[in-house]
């Protein structure tokens, strides 16, 4: 089992974070954001057909990491990505793309 959704609601209240980086999603919806979140699984889906198991994730709290805590997110996802694929070398788009999300441009890009 590999598949699963996501639920398109976010927490309500306190347990939503996002909020610090809702005018940058905004404004530049493209600029790519990283968040930590809680999540757990709020059903499964069995298609009596297939057999096939499917859960949906509910994210239970999520928040907006700070600037000064984006090389140590970017370490952590380094080494889950390596762990679950078995790949010491990432993809170099992939590596574009957690550069881009992980390091500000107004930051050392060699961090």
């Amino acid at each position: 089992m590999s598949d699963a959704k996501l639920t398109s609601s976010l927490p309500k209240g306190d347990a939503n974070g996002l909020g610090p980086i809702v005018t940058d999603l905004v404004t530049n919806p493209h600029e790519l954001h990283v968040v930590l979140a809680i999540v757990d699984c709020k059903k499964i889906t069995t298609d009596s057909d297939t057999g096939e198991v499917v859960p949906t994730v509910r994210i239970r709290r999520i928040e907006a990491l700070l600037n000064d805590d984006l090389t140590k997110a970017r370490r952590l996802m380094e080494r889950a990505l390596e762990k679950r694929t078995g790949k010491t070398v990432l993809p170099l788009t992939l590596e574009d793309e957690l550069r881009e999300a992980f390091v500000k441009p107004d930051e050392d890009a060699t961090e």
